[in-house]
């Protein structure tokens, strides 16, 4: 009688960098940079510490990639939400469609502007930190520039605004808002977060 060993795979590098990356998301979500360990997020996600550090090179650049990648998730599905409801009726304005769904998004994702601040905050006394702050502001702008870019057209965006100027203007305010609506919801409430923002892109896509 013969009896066969299974073998087990060694996981693909991009299926440890997706678990890892969900397990950090989670983590610091739910608490905040400075409470989440490398080994609390190397464990919740299966792996050690050597995954991590070896996919992610450590704990700011890791935070960096869940922060970037949930920016992209919310601001990404607001601008198709706002499309979708200008092309389903030729009427629709265009500005309040996006302040709207920027809107929607911003008062569901409180989370997410407070863990940055917190994160910016460390970075004004640490080097590192401040470093890898500096180049996920540069990402999310840049990749906020090139989403307009590529909507100009169905969003009607004028062929003479400045995208760099635009989506650090907007990324900004999206910012901003969230961190005044969670800490004082009542004197900066959804309807006035979603007036401020039909403004500001007014004057972007005016």
């Amino acid at each position: 009688m013969t009896t066969t060993t299974a073998v087990r795979s060694r996981p693909r590098r991009s299926d440890v960098r997706e678990q890892v990356l969900r397990a950090a998301a989670t983590a610091f979500l739910e608490h905040s940079y400075e409470e989440v360990s490398v080994a609390a997020i190397a464990k919740a996600a299966g792996f050690t510490k050597g995954a991590v550090y070896s996919n992610f090179g450590g704990k700011p650049k890791l935070f960096a990639a869940v922060v970037a990648e949930q920016f992209s998730s919310y601001i990404g599905a607001a601008v198709t939400d706002a499309i979708a409801a200008v092309d389903a009726d030729g009427s629709h304005d265009a500005p309040q469609a996006v302040a709207a769904s920027l809107t929607r998004a911003l008062v569901t994702r409180l989370r997410l502007p407070a863990l940055l601040a917190e994160f910016r905050s460390l970075a004004a006394r640490d080097a590192e930190l401040a470093a890898v702050y500096a180049d996920l502001r540069l990402q999310q702008r840049q990749e906020l520039q090139e989403l307009l870019a590529s909507t100009a057209v169905r969003l009607r965006l004028s062929p003479e605004i400045d995208l760099a100027v635009a989506a650090t203007l907007l990324l900004t305010c999206v910012n901003s808002f969230s961190l005044e609506h969670a800490a004082a919801p009542t004197s900066t409430p959804e309807p006035l977060i979603e007036a401020m923002l039909t403004h500001v892109m007014t004057g972007i896509l005016a």
